[in-house]
């Protein structure tokens, strides 16, 4: 019996074993490539001006934060890039690397939840369908792919999450951790910690093979990005050769020179007279010479080299980058010295390195060194226009009156406190300021007027209610009503319409309009003039009889900082309203408002003729239109 069932079993045909592709995939040798070479075999770029198979030689400053974030023993790499230098297209393929050599559960998280489902169904979904080797590990099921998740074949599991939802970064833990734009996230991730802090611990779990990533172009000198540089083992920096002597070198934005006689940005930027300069030879790159120089470059740590660091930082400012011209970083750079917000912009934005907040307090006696010989109510001979502001108070109206040329060099000519619309109406539509030196005289030309709440004297109105009655009935195009804003924007002035239709909420033709203010960039502007000196344009001054009261109430308000760093305007004196008048002036002389002092200006200047420009000054200056 037994031999019978040994020659049944011989009898029979030979197994066959069949394995599935997700099997042959587990299975097969895996390549040994390092994440540049995987980009520059496998990765397809979808948009962008760079579409088609990735190549490291258009940003070879990419290569090595992606080995970097490759090596066994690194935990965290920070990018600390300007914008448009490829620091996203590093987290790109850090990902697709991850998922198709490594997979495991991946987090990528932005700023908001608005951003984050854009970049996923803008940028990343196409990078993985357009990516053969990725899209043939995604699956088949149509539940396993949205925007804000999506399943792999080979297990690897993508989580989108956003910095404001603690929910959504507590969800649970991954291996592989990419934060986008961290500067962006909020200091407070609802009522929790700090995002950073938060998603961090997504990766406890896997203490000796999780990843993370960070990139982010540089806020202030608290942000997020900044702080991970500090507690980096080690701060990397692009070093390149100098194509003429071959000098190798950090480009700093000192050797960035153009022709000293030009100072038109457009100019510059048009012509492409900017040009780098070797610190070692002192021969001239042209943008051509520059990505030479680039494309030979090394990363070298700032201090001595750490053996198997675990976390690494790349610091790269805007003048490497292959797409942003040299003569554009002059041209930004000039734009900026007229301008704080702009500053801080180039500093961030093309330094790629912190804006510094001044917070030192100013003293009353420093304001008033800016007095001038000019008496009360005298316009200076070189002012273009005057513009006023009232700030509402339950009894009365804080005004001033300042004066403005094209380059926004600015002047006090009167300030006080009146009490009622009459007043207020008599400086703005019945005064004649006399012009310095000159048998002329000036009206106002802009005036803006707080709309702000309160109890009024009335109880069947409130304050802003009486302003917004008052408004409606005076002649159009000559005073507005503002509110402040605190909120940081990048539009200093945004408008409101208040007179809509009650269903449609479309503007009543005529109606009326009311201009947000974003104060605290305002504050900062005030600071900043007063640091300017005669000659320099946004030059401020005041008239010989301002005195402390004055200064007390511009410097009612200064800079301080919280625990965690944060930038506030702090009130330390009680009275400010003639700091909000100075406010409100400022918008009201802003070039985002037209017509603006710029154009009136230019109008003024075309028209020669003593006799006309004598009317017409009159007639543009009162009505503010051209």
């Amino acid at each position: 019996m037994t031999s019978s069932l040994a020659l049944k079993i011989d009898d029979r045909p030979p197994l066959t074993v069949s394995f599935t592709p997700g099997e042959r995939r587990v299975f097969k040798a895996r390549e040994k490539l390092a994440v540049s070479q995987h980009a520059a075999k496998y990765r397809v770029v979808t948009n962008g001006p760079m579409t088609g198979k990735w190549r490291n030689e258009v940003t070879p400053y990419l290569v090595e934060p992606m080995d970097t974030w490759q090596e066994p023993w690194i935990r965290e790499v920070f990018l600390c890039f300007a914008p448009q230098t490829g620091k996203t297209q590093v987290a790109f393929n850090c990902l697709i690397f991850g998922i198709d050599q490594r997979p495991g559960s991946v987090m990528y998280i932005m700023p908001d939840e608005k951003v984050t489902k854009r970049i996923s169904r803008r940028r990343l979904l196409p990078l993985f369908r357009g990516t053969p080797r990725i899209a043939a590990l995604m699956s088949k099921r149509l539940d396993d792919t949205s925007s804000l998740a999506v399943q792999f074949t080979n297990g690897a599991d993508l989580m989108m999450a956003w910095a404001t939802s603690p929910a959504a970064l507590a969800s649970e833990s991954v291996m592989y951790l990419f934060m986008d734009e961290i500067d962006k996230y909020p200091e407070f991730s609802g009522k929790e910690s700090d995002p950073v802090s938060l998603a961090r611990q997504r990766l406890i779990a896997y203490p000796f093979t999780s990843k993370l990533l960070g990139v982010s172009t540089p806020t202030t000198d608290t942000g997020y990005i900044i702080r991970a540089m500090a507690d980096a083992d080690e701060i990397r920096d692009y070093h390149v050769p100098c194509p003429i002597c071959g000098e190798y070198q950090i480009m700093v934005f000192d050797g960035i020179i153009w022709p000293g006689n030009i100072r038109d940005p457009r100019l510059i930027q048009r012509k492409r007279l900017a040009n780098y300069q070797c610190s070692k030879c002192g021969m001239f790159w042209d943008d051509h010479l520059r990505d030479i120089a680039v494309q030979n470059g090394k990363w070298i740590a700032r201090a001595e080299p750490v053996e198997r660091p675990t976390s690494v930082a790349f610091h790269l400012p805007s003048w490497y980058s292959p797409f942003i011209s040299l003569s554009r970083v002059a041209a930004d750079w000039l734009r900026s010295q007229d301008d704080p917000s702009k500053l801080m912009a180039f500093v961030t934005q093309h330094k790629a390195e912190a804006w510094q907040e001044t917070i030192a307090p100013k003293k009353e006696s420093a304001v008033l060194e800016h007095c001038t010989e000019l008496p009360s109510g005298v316009v200076p001979s070189w002012a273009v226009a005057l513009t006023a502001y009232f700030d509402t108070q339950k009894h009365g109206f804080w005004f001033a009156v300042r004066a403005w040329d094209a380059e926004l060099n600015n002047h006090l000519v009167q300030y006080g406190y009146v009490t009622t619309f009459e007043d207020v109406e008599a400086i703005i539509f019945r005064t004649r300021y006399p012009i310095q030196d000159s048998k002329e005289t000036m009206d106002i030309w802009r005036a803006g007027i707080d709309t702000g709440g309160g109890e009024s004297e009335n109880d069947d109105w409130s304050r802003t209610e009486e302003i917004y009655q008052w408004l409606r009935k005076t002649p159009p195009g000559k005073v507005y009503g503002t509110k402040g804003a605190s909120h940081k924007s990048p539009a200093r002035i945004k408008v409101t319409r208040i007179d809509v239709m009650p269903k449609s909420r479309k503007a009543i033709k005529g109606g009326l309009e009311l201009r947000l203010l974003a104060t605290d960039q305002y504050k900062e502007i005030i600071h900043w003039r007063l640091e300017r000196n005669k000659g320099e344009s946004q030059y401020f001054s005041l008239h010989a009889a301002a005195g402390m009261d004055y200064a007390r109430q511009l410097l009612a308000e200064e800079k301080a900082r919280t625990r965690r760093g944060k930038i506030y305007w702090k009130q330390v004196h009680r009275d400010n309203h003639l700091l909000d008048c100075e406010v409100g002036n400022a918008a009201l002389a802003d070039s985002a408002w037209l017509p603006s002092l710029q154009q009136l200006a230019a109008y003024l200047k075309r028209t020669t003729d003593p006799a006309v420009l004598s009317r017409t000054r009159r007639r543009v200056i009162s009505s503010g239109v051209e």
